[in-house]
């Protein structure tokens, strides 16, 4: 066994001690007894920001003055709940998209690989809240709400100007658009059998009352590969994880023969770099630079002397093998983090076309997730990056070359013009008359 000095030289950041976001084995976290586990969670949560955040600036916050205001508010919090909210919302004071609290309750459905919510995605468009999807085994679905209706009230309560309470409330994040994410979470999640009221609204303006449950559903990874009937290779999935990586690369290789390609990152919540970069590589001969990486000290970051990060990231090329067509990328702004890395660098090495919306612009890095006593885990940022050209992408976001806005109506006819553009530009690219793409 290693000395704690010993771990401190050869495992400076302690990844050694982090778990995954989610471990193969469910453990329910133990907490600790209630007269201990509020102050030492404080103490390391604040402690470990202070030490170990990748900026020593910490993006130019009063950290302990931070502490000044929140920690007498949290020792008095009526409920573990309120705690953990409070907790969490205490690091979105560095308005940083990774550093955060994971509860021991949300802890739990992480390794369980589950989420409980009403099923429910919407978001403001033109003065509405407008569903944007339904999980087809929420009591929503059945109750008949469909894509594309407006929320009218939740609760008796008017639904816009709720909405909108509610993310001036939620916790402070990088972007605007990533902070109104939890609002849909503050509606959306909540114990499993919790009820909810909310009125809908039809395309024809007739309204629909629905009483429903939050419900227990799988989360588990999306992957959906399929040569279009354009004849345009179609690749999304949900996230960077390394149990998708092999089908993804599969996929882009038996689609070498199609003259342009798609991949689909709108709603990918990013994941691991390393898989990103190894995508990369799929779409390029020769060896490119890749971002350029900020720590704590300044140099790379390891674990047994060896690196696990670069200072300046190269995507390897893999020569012939490289899948060298016209290819377009889809964002939107729940593209996040390793979607991002994927995004800038096809778009910065003009290797790809971006279209959609602006993506999240919430891209740090970090090793895994950090026990909190009394159950819960903390992802704190270690690593900031840097773009080729010498831009962020955290607070600001991936700007598409392509802007294509989605309308209520589009919800309503099911139509995906995001969709819709990327094949009629690769149309336009692939016709005999077109110049050839650059590689």
């Amino acid at each position: 066994m290693l000395s704690a000095t010993g771990c401190s030289v050869l495992d400076p950041n302690r990844i050694l001690t982090r778990t995954s976001v989610a471990p193969p084995i469910p453990v329910t976290p133990v907490p600790m007894p209630e007269d201990n586990f509020r102050q030492a969670a404080i103490d390391f949560v604040w402690t470990t920001v202070n030490e170990r955040y990748y900026d020593p600036k910490l993006n130019g916050v009063d950290w302990k003055a931070v502490r000044t205001k929140y920690e007498p508010q949290l020792l008095n919090t009526k409920t573990d709940d309120e705690f953990w909210e409070l907790l969490d919302k205490m690091t979105g004071e560095l308005k940083d998209s990774h550093t955060r609290i994971h509860s021991p309750k949300l802890v739990q459905q992480q390794r369980n690989n589950e989420s409980h919510s009403l099923g429910l995605g919407f978001i403001e468009l033109d003065d509405t809240i407008v569903v944007t999807s339904v999980h087809p085994q929420s009591d929503a679905w059945w109750a008949g709400v469909r894509v594309g209706m407006t929320i009218r009230a939740i609760e008796g309560e008017a639904a816009l100007p709720l909405y909108r309470k509610l993310v001036a409330e939620s916790r402070n994040t990088s972007t605007p658009w990533a902070r109104a994410r939890g609002a849909v979470r503050k509606i959306n999640a909540g114990d499993i059998g919790s009820e909810v009221s909310m009125e809908f609204v039809r395309s024809d303006g007739a309204s629909l009352d629905v009483r429903m449950k939050r419900r227990k559903f799988a989360a588990l990874p999306d992957f959906t590969p399929r040569v279009l009937p354009s004849g345009f290779g179609y690749i999304r999935f949900s996230n960077f994880l390394g149990n998708l990586q092999s089908g993804i690369v599969a996929e882009i290789e038996k689609m070498k023969d199609t003259p342009g390609m798609i991949i689909d990152l709108r709603n990918n919540g990013g994941g691991l770099g390393d898989m990103s970069a190894n995508l990369l590589s799929r779409f390029f001969k020769d060896k490119q630079t890749g971002m350029k990486t900020l720590t704590r000290s300044g140099k790379p970051i390891s674990i047994f002397f060896y690196p696990l990060t670069r200072m300046e990231e190269e995507i390897d090329g893999i020569g012939d093998k490289a899948y060298t067509k016209p290819v377009v990328v889809l964002t939107n702004e729940s593209s996040a983090s390793a979607a991002e890395i994927f995004s800038s660098m096809m778009k910065e090495s003009k290797r790809a076309t971006l279209i959609g919306q602006r993506t999240c612009g919430c891209l740090l890095g970090y090793f895994g997730l950090a026990d909190v006593p009394g159950g819960a885990q903390m992802a704190y940022s270690e690593i900031g990056f840097v773009t080729k050209t010498g831009g962020r992408v955290e607070g600001d976001g991936v700007i598409p070359d392509i802007e294509v806005k989605m309308t209520r109506e589009d919800y309503l006819l099911n139509r995906d013009r995001v969709l819709e553009r990327a094949v009629a530009l690769l149309t336009e690219k692939t016709a005999p008359d077109s110049k050839p793409p650059p590689t």
